[in-house]
């Protein structure tokens, strides 16, 4: 039983594939859509993007789809993510050891450059017995139509809100306490501009309408963020906003995030601290503080090794934080394949004397 509630934690948890915001600096790409077909990032790849993850981000190897077995027609593109994982978590001196199925999506772009059809479908995990039945285990994170003019876009659907770093792992604190979780994309419209040295995107949002696509947050709102390049595309500054107000709250979040990457050493500085003010309809009002610093190094080619600090403060006034400190390992030993190794220790407030630890290895695969 315990086993259970563990994996069906992990698995609520469980970080879905997505951009890694180091590659638009490390490899030479001015904007995350040169390697992905998203104007934002995450997803698909683009020709580029697949080619750079076999020459540049792997260690070799083809990187189209099925490995170049088969081109689909220009009109499509498809392709698809699959995760295994394997933990050992230790809390309140407790050990549990549990592996499982953590993704399997399938996503697919019909159309052109002008106007196209986006859509990321997959399987929800159920831990926990009796298990649901298929259809209600589906879910769609994303599906939206979008329309593309030079370097303007416009889309409506569900998909993820241009706020932040937009960490792969979702369990970040700047992204499971401020709304930018797994399966919390909105339904809306947006549009933005994509540069090569600036973007700035807006959102507006509704609650999700349609409930068996999957969870989905119950606020409205709008959001707006920017992004400019400097020091010759090695460092990146951003900020954005957001309104979002629903039956039990309103937030208005203020974020800001900074990239510096060192081609020399082969470094990535990157961090994002978000204020938050949150009220309540008959209730006090207060301040939330969401921050995340992290380092990565290039050891070689296809092997990372990072390390990150997380800070999450629900309340300024009280003396109540949640902070973790990390290591990832990350290897691509060839194109398609990875391995993430991924160390937390976690505590509570002042409990620094006895942390959680988790220790979780994926086995992730794309198409």
């Amino acid at each position: 039983m315990r086993v259970a509630v563990v994996i069906g934690a992990l698995l609520a948890l469980a970080a879905p594939a997505a951009a890694y915001p180091r590659f638009q600096l490390s490899t030479g790409a001015t904007t995350c859509s040169e390697c992905h077909l998203a104007p934002t990032g995450g997803g698909l790849l683009t020709d580029y993007g697949r080619l750079e993850a076999g020459d540049t981000i792997s260690r070799g190897g083809d990187g189209a789809l099925l490995h170049g077995l088969w081109t689909p027609p220009s009109w499509l593109a498809l392709g698809g993510d699959f995760r295994g994982a394997a933990m050992i978590k230790a809390a309140d001196g407790e050990r549990d050891l549990a592996a499982f199925p953590m993704q399997a999506d399938l996503a697919a772009r019909a159309g052109g450059a002008g106007v196209s059809f986006n859509l990321v479908v997959g399987l929800r995990g159920a831990a926990r017995d009796p298990s649901p039945p298929l259809i209600e285990r589906l879910g769609s994170r994303e599906h939206y139509l979008m329309y593309q003019r030079g370097a303007a876009y416009a889309r409506a659907g569900r998909f993820f809100t241009p706020l932040g770093l937009r960490l792969p792992d979702h369990t970040a604190s700047v992204r499971r306490y401020l709304g930018f979780g797994l399966s919390e994309e909105p339904y809306g419209v947006g549009a933005g501009v994509v540069r090569g040295d600036w973007e700035g995107h807006v959102h507006a949002f509704i609650p999700n309408p349609v409930p068996l696509l999957g969870a989905g947050p119950r606020a409205k709102g709008v959001a707006a963020s920017y992004q400019r390049r400097v020091l010759d595309q090695t460092a990146a500054l951003g900020t954005g906003v957001r309104y979002a107000t629903s039956p039990d709250d309103t937030r208005v979040l203020l974020d800001g995030t900074g990239q510096r990457w060192f081609d020399g050493a082969g470094l990535l500085l990157e961090g994002e601290v978000a204020l938050q003010r949150q009220s309540f309809p008959a209730g006090p009002t207060r301040w939330q503080l969401g921050g995340y610093l992290g380092a990565s190094q290039r050891v070689t080619r296809g092997v990372w090794l990072a390390a990150g600090v997380h800070r999450w403060q629900p309340d300024l006034t009280l003396r109540s934080w949640r902070d973790a400190a990390e290591i990832v390992l990350q290897y691509f030993p060839r194109a398609h394949v990875e391995l993430y190794w991924l160390n937390r220790a976690s505590a509570v407030g002042n409990d620094l004397d006895a942390p959680g630890f988790l220790s979780q290895l994926q086995l992730h695969y794309y198409l």
